[in-house]
C-alpha cells in the first residue's frame, strides 16, 4: 500500500515506548520496620513487580498499541490508485447566471453544481492542477492552475450567483485559452444548460458537463414602466408578466409606491405566455415603484429573482417641440399627448430666425430642411433633398419592413409586423447613424445617431402615407423616438440591465458622489478627470434602486449658485392658422428644480430568455469541444458544429465521462456518463493515476479503539451504570437470599 507521506510511519517508534510502561518496575518508597512475618504475603507482590518480566495478556496494552499503530497509519496517509477519469490541467467552468439561483435542487442549482464539481475532483490524476472560471455576466479567473484542492473547494464554496444573463460562450473561450497550456487539458462545465445566450464558437479542447436542474416552473416580471395618465393628473402602471412554465400559474402581482402598498391584484397566466397589467392612478409625487410576485400561494416559483422590478419615476420637466408642417394631424396628436411635453407649430414657409428654434428641445422639418440646422436635436421626416442629415437617392414604392433588432431601445414595445407603408424616400445611411427600421435593399426607413455634436434622427416617409398611424405601435414609436432625441433627465429614465455601467452627473460644487447600493453599502466617486462634470459607476450588480447624492465641497457656501433663467417659448403664445398649435414667443422660464436632489436609478432583470429555467441540453454543449490527443496533433479541431434539436430533452444529472469517450456516447449514457469528450479525441496513456486516500476509514477505526480503550479502563464504571439502566428499567435478575448482591461479586471479582 502506497503512502503520501510515508516519513510519517516513524511513528510506529512509540509502540516500544508502550510496552516499556508495562515492563518498568513499580517505585516505592524503603522504610524500616521490627518484623517480615506478617509481610510474607508482599513477597510475591514484589516477585510481580520486578523490572523487565515478563508480559502478561492487557487487553488495554493492545488497544494502545492498535491506536499506536492506527495514528502513524493516519499521518502516512496511505492511498488506493485507481485510473483517472480528467486531465492533469482542469479548467472548471461553473455558471452562475441568474438562472442558477433556481430552488428545484436543494438548496440552489448553483450550490448543487459546486458540490458536483468538488466530488468530481475526486478523478483528477495525482498531481492536477486545477483552474475555476466563472460564467456570469462576464467571465473572470476564480483560480489559476494550482494544485491546492482545498484552495480550490473553498473558491467553488464561495462563488455566488450573478443576478444578470450569463454568457457561456465568452467563459469557454476564456477556458479554452486556459487550456491551452498543458498538452493534457480538458473542460468540465457546471451548468443547467438554461442558456439565455446558446454559445456557437467551437474550442479546441474536450468538454464534459455537469448538468443540474431538473423543473421549469417560473413566472417572471419582463418589463416595468410609468407613463403618465391621459388626464395628465395622474399616472399608470404597465407591468408585462411572462409565464414560463408548462402549466397554468396563478400569481398576485404587487404595487408598491415608495414602499406603500398601492393596489394587489390576481393574474391567471397562461403557459408559454405574457400578460399585461395596468395600474393606474399611481399618485404625483411618487419616486420609485416596486412590482411585485407574490409567492405565498399559486403555482410553484423556483426562481425569484425575477419576482421583483422596479421603476423610477421621471422627474417632472417641462419639454418643448417644434413641429415645422404645412400640416399632419397624426403627427400632431401623437405629439400632443406626450408627457410634460408643450407642442408648438409653423408652416415651412414661416420658419426662419423669427422662429427662435435656439428655445427649444427638439424641431421636427416635415417634408422640408431648411438650408442651415439649428444646433437643438432635429427629427427630419421624408427630406425631399440631400443634406448633412443623409443623402436622397431615390423614392420607394411600397418598401417592405426588414428584420429588426429586438434590442433596439427606440423600438421598446412597438410592433410593426403589420405596418404597411405606400411611398417613402430613398435614403443612403450616413456614417453617423444607426439603422432603427430597416428597409429594401440596405435603404433605412428610419435611422438614428448623433451628428455635428446633436441628436438627430431621419425618418423616409410621412406617417400619413402608411397605415402605421392606425396602429397602437405609432404613439409608443413616436414616444421612444422623441424621448431619445431630447433626452431624459439627469436619472436613467429605464431600467439597466446588471453590471452595466451607469453616467452620473455631478451638480455644480460637488466634488464627488456618494451611491448607495440596495444592500445599504456606499461608494463615493469622484469624476474621472479633475473638475469633470460626471462620474461612470459599474459596481451594479444587486437588482434594486440606487441612490446618488452629491458630495459638496466644505469650502463652498450654500446656494452659491444662483439659478439659471433662460428665455423658451410661451405657453399663452396665439395660435397658428396652419397647424392650430401654439406660435413661439420667448419668455423666461422658472428656476430649476433642485440640482442636489437625489439621483435614482434601477438595475432590474428583464430577460424572458433569461428566466426560462428548463434545463437545456447537455449535448449541444458538449458537442463544442473538438478534443485534443495526447499528441501536438488536434483532432476535429475544424469539423462542423452539429445542431442540437431545440427541443431535445436534457438528462437531470451529468457526470464526467471517462477520457476519450464520444460526444454521443457522452450525451447518452445516462447518469454515470452525462457528458463525454468530443469526437476524435484520443486516450491519454501516460496520465498519472487518480489517488483514494483512505484517512476515513482509518479515523474511524482510530475513533472506535479510543472508545474501547476508554469504556475497558472504565469497566467498573461503565458495569455499574449498565446495570443501573437496566434496573431503572426493570430488565436486572433479582439477588438470590445469601448470595450477596451482583455488585459484591464482581466487588470480590476485582479484587
Amino acid at each position: 500500500m502506497p503512502f503520501v507521506a510515508p516519513l510519517a510511519l516513524l511513528g510506529l517508534l512509540f509502540i516500544p515506548a508502550v510496552i516499556a510502561m508495562y515492563l518498568l518496575k513499580l517505585r516505592r518508597a524503603e522504610t524500616v520496620v521490627s518484623s517480615t512475618l506478617l509481610w510474607q504475603r508482599l513477597v510475591a507482590d514484589v516477585e510481580a513487580n520486578a523490572p523487565w518480566q515478563r508480559l502478561r495478556r492487557s487487553l488495554l496494552m493492545l488497544l494502545q498499541l492498535l491506536l499506536v499503530l492506527l495514528l502513524a497509519l493516519l499521518a502516512a496517509r496511505p492511498f488506493l490508485e485507481r485510473p483517472a477519469g480528467l486531465a492533469t490541467d482542469l479548467v472548471m467552468v461553473i455558471d452562475t447566471s441568474a438562472s442558477m439561483g433556481a430552488t428545484d435542487v436543494s438548496p440552489d442549482r448553483l450550490t448543487a453544481a459546486t458540490q458536483k464539481a468538488i466530488e468530481a475532483l475526486r478523478d483528477l490524476p495525482a498531481g492536477g492542477k486545477v483552474s475555476v472560471v466563472a460564467a456570469g455576466r462576464t467571465a473572470r479567473v476564480v483560480v489559476n492552475a494550482t494544485a491546492d484542492l482545498g484552495r480550490v473547494r473553498a473558491a467553488l464554496e464561495g462563488l455566488r450567483v450573478s443576478p444578470a444573463t450569463g454568457d457561456l460562450g465568452d467563459a469557454l473561450v476564456l477556458a479554452d485559452a486556459l487550456a491551452s497550456r498543458s498538452g493534457d487539458a480538458e473542460i468540465l462545465v457546471a451548468t443547467d444548460a438554461a442558456l439565455a445566450i446558446p454559445p456557437t464558437t467551437r474550442i479546441e479542447h474536450t468538454v464534459k458537463v455537469l448538468q443540474v436542474g431538473r423543473d421549469g416552473r417560473n413566472q417572471a416580471i419582463v418589463a416595468l414602466a410609468v407613463r403618465q395618465g391621459a388626464s395628465g393628473v395622474s399616472r399608470s402602471v404597465f407591468v408585462s408578466i411572462a409565464n414560463l412554465a408548462l402549466q397554468t400559474a396563478q400569481r398576485r402581482l404587487q404595487v408598491f409606491g415608495d414602499g406603500v402598498l398601492l393596489e394587489a391584484r390576481d393574474l391567471l397566466l397562461d403557459p408559454q405566455t405574457r400578460a399585461e397589467a395596468t395600474i393606474d392612478d399611481i399618485p404625483f409625487g411618487v419616486a420609485v415603484i416596486e412590482v411585485r410576485l407574490d409567492r405565498s400561494g399559486g403555482a410553484p416559483d423556483v426562481l425569484a429573482l425575477d419576482d421583483r422590478a422596479w421603476a423610477i419615476v421621471p422627474p417632472e420637466r417641462l419639454r418643448r417641440i417644434l413641429l415645422v408642417s404645412d400640416g399632419d394631424p397624426y403627427l400632431e396628436t401623437a405629439l400632443t399627448y406626450l408627457p410634460n411635453t408643450e407642442l408648438y407649430g409653423v408652416k415651412v414657409a414661416d420658419y426662419g430666425p423669427a422662429t427662435h428654434p435656439e428655445l427649444f428641445n427638439l424641431i421636427i422639418f416635415e417634408g422640408t430642411l431648411p438650408a442651415e440646422l439649428p444646433a437643438t436635436p432635429v427629427l427630419s421626416i421624408a427630406p425631399t433633398s440631400s443634406s448633412v442629415l443623409g443623402e436622397v437617392v431615390g423614392t420607394l414604392k411600397d418598401p417592405a419592413i426588414g428584420s429588426l433588432d429586438p434590442a433596439e431601445p427606440v423600438l421598446r414595445y412597438v410592433d410593426l409586423s403589420t405596418t404597411h407603408v405606400g411611398t417613402a424616400v430613398k435614403l443612403a445611411l450616413p456614417a453617423w447613424a444607426r439603422t432603427v427600421i430597416p428597409g429594401p435593399a440596405g435603404a433605412p426607413l428610419l435611422y438614428a445617431g448623433t451628428v455635428s455634436g446633436r441628436p438627430a434622427a431621419v425618418l423616409a416617409f410621412e406617417p400619413r402615407l402608411s397605415d402605421l398611424p392606425l396602429q397602437v405601435a405609432f404613439p409608443i414609436l413616436v414616444s421612444n423616438l422623441v424621448g431619445e432625441l431630447m433626452g431624459g433627465s439627469s436619472t436613467p429614465s429605464q431600467a439597466l440591465e446588471p453590471g452595466s455601467p451607469v453616467t452620473l452627473p455631478l451638480p455644480a460644487g460637488a466634488t464627488g458622489l456618494k451611491v448607495t447600493k440596495p444592500g445599504g453599502e456606499t461608494v463615493d466617486l469622484q469624476p474621472g478627470t479633475p473638475g469633470g462634470g460626471s462620474a461612470s459607476f459599474s459596481q451594479t450588480d444587486q437588482l434594486g434602486v440606487y441612490s446618488a447624492v452629491p458630495i459638496l465641497d466644505a469650502s463652498a457656501t450654500p446656494n452659491s449658485a444662483a439659478p439659471v433663467v433662460t428665455a423658451t417659448p410661451s405657453t399663452t403664445a396665439t395660435s397658428s392658422a396652419a397647424t392650430g398649435l401654439a406660435s413661439p414667443t420667448p419668455v423666461p422660464t422658472p428656476p430649476s428644480a433642485d440640482p442636489n436632489a437625489p439621483v435614482r436609478f434601477a438595475i432590474d432583470l428583464f430577460d424572458p430568455a433569461e428566466s426560462n429555467i428548463i434545463p437545456g441540453s447537455a449535448a449541444a454543449i458538449v458537442a463544442l469541444g473538438g478534443g485534443l490527443t495526447s499528441g501536438p496533433d488536434r483532432s476535429a479541431g475544424s469539423a462542423p458544429l452539429p445542431s442540437a434539436p431545440s427541443g431535445s430533452p436534457a438528462p437531470s444529472s451529468a457526470s464526467p465521462a471517462p477520457s476519450g469517450a464520444s460526444a454521443g456516447a457522452g450525451a447518452g449514457a445516462g447518469a454515470g456518463a452525462g457528458a463525454g469528450a468530443g469526437a476524435g479525441a484520443g486516450a491519454v496513456t501516460d496520465r498519472p493515476a487518480a489517488r483514494d486516500e483512505l484517512w476515513i476509514p482509518i479515523v474511524l477505526l482510530v475513533l472506535l479503539v479510543l472508545m474501547v480503550e476508554w469504556l475497558t479502563y472504565q469497566r467498573d464504571a461503565a458495569t455499574r451504570l449498565w446495570r443501573a439502566m437496566r434496573a431503572r428499567v426493570g430488565l436486572a435478575p433479582p439477588a438470590s437470599p445469601g448470595t450477596g448482591t451482583p455488585a459484591t461479586h464482581e466487588s470480590r471479582r476485582d479484587r
